[in-house]
């Protein structure tokens, strides 16, 4: 049976965007409730301190000399949640070839992301772009069906958002087939 935990005296966040000092419940590492007069097996006292639901980092190539690109997924995960992600979606922009290679050595160092919970799933920033922002356009490639099954083979079900530029040739069959896989075009 898992414990259950009571944040304190707290500067918390609300839902309706209001700050209110008040306390928090946590039973099972979710907010079970929000108020006075609450008991838990554990207490914490966030007198004088924030309390915020954890952050979402739905765009990020890398923290300091971790990245996509080099370091380990665990201390990239460490790093976000050192700045209140408890979720993030490591951003992949690169010669898809690179990008495959990249998958292959996540997958491998974290015995699938077991040793990261905080990933929920991979974002791609390329291939499909019709131009880049701070990346390189040689990365850039044609939206084509083997790339996009290669990309999706190489991410075994965790490529969970997808970045489409619409006017290129391909790109509505492309993103109404994306979508219909759960992957959210951006």
């Amino acid at each position: 049976m898992e414990k259950t935990l009571l944040i304190k005296n707290g500067n918390v966040l609300l839902s309706s965007g209001d700050i209110k000092r008040t306390d928090v419940l946590i039973s099972d590492g979710k907010i079970q409730a929000i108020g006075g007069n609450l008991k838990a097996d554990e207490r914490i006292d966030a007198s004088g301190c924030y309390v915020l639901p954890g952050l979402i980092d739905i765009h990020t190539h890398g923290i300091g000399e971790v990245s996509t690109d080099r370091g380990r997924l665990e201390d990239y995960a460490a790093l976000e949640a050192s700045r209140g992600a408890t979720t993030f979606y490591p951003t992949l922009f690169g010669p898809p070839e690179v990008s495959v290679q990249n998958f292959k050595r996540y997958f491998e160092e974290t015995d699938t992301l077991k040793t990261v919970p905080q990933i929920a799933g991979f974002r791609l920033e390329s291939p499909y772009l019709a131009q880049t922002g701070a990346g390189v356009s040689k990365d850039l490639v044609p939206i084509h069906r083997d790339t996009t099954e290669m990309f999706l083979e190489a991410g075994r079900g965790y490529v969970k958002i997808w970045d489409v530029s619409p006017e290129l040739p391909g790109a509505p069959e492309c993103i109404r087939d994306l979508t219909k896989r759960g992957i959210v075009c951006s």
